[in-house]
């Protein structure tokens, strides 16, 4: 038999789920498929909530859960907090992917207290007052205020994804140092758009 501790093992046996737990978003991002659906079909966008009874149904099966920003974004869920206390509950820090903007600061501090080991990405591209000019709706210097409170509240790691684009690619640097200084972790996406 072979010496394991040589290799490097997978746990392929590990059930992961991405999960969007809402049709909303108040963003409206070029590339979005979500605001090409919207523009093609005049402002409404199909779908509910996922109810906290839905998740309870299939929240024992998973070993980790995100709730994805693919179509929508998670905190505008009408039971997203409920659902991180579920996650908690069942000993699961998911990992939650969020952009849009227009909850206050008491609600994020509530999801945030709600699942203290949840682990928080915010995307922001490139410094929080220009992070707008791809993600358009977005207070940038909000949601990054959002960051630095997600930081100090939860207890695993929180991270700041940042697309490059033509426009914001002269601050990387800039930004990595920000996000080193909080200790927050960064996350850069290459992007073919302009």
């Amino acid at each position: 038999m072979p010496n394991f501790d040589e290799y490097k093992i997978r746990n392929f046996k590990k059930k992961i789920l991405n999960i969007e737990n809402t049709s909303k978003c108040t963003l409206l991002c070029p590339q979005c498929k979500r605001t090409t659906f919207l523009e093609l079909n005049g402002g409404n966008f199909p779908g509910k909530d996922l109810t906290p009874e839905q998740f309870k149904k299939v929240v024992n099966y998973f070993d980790d859960i995100t709730f994805g920003g693919q179509l929508s974004d998670p905190v505008f869920g009408k039971h997203f907090i409920e659902l991180l206390k579920i996650c908690k509950e069942n000993d699961i820090g998911p990992r939650v992917l969020t952009a849009a903007t227009g909850k206050k600061e008491s609600f994020y501090r509530e999801a945030f207290e709600a699942n203290p080991y949840a682990r928080w990405t915010f995307g922001i591209d490139g410094p929080p007052h220009l992070s707008h000019n791809y993600r358009i709706n977005q207070d940038g210097e909000f949601l990054f205020e959002m960051m630095k409170l997600a930081k100090q509240i939860t207890k695993r790691y929180t991270t700041w994804q940042y697309i490059i684009f033509p426009w914001n690619e002269d601050y990387l640097e800039e930004c990595k140092n920000v996000s080193d200084d909080l200790g927050i972790k960064m996350e850069f996406i290459v992007s073919e758009r302009d």
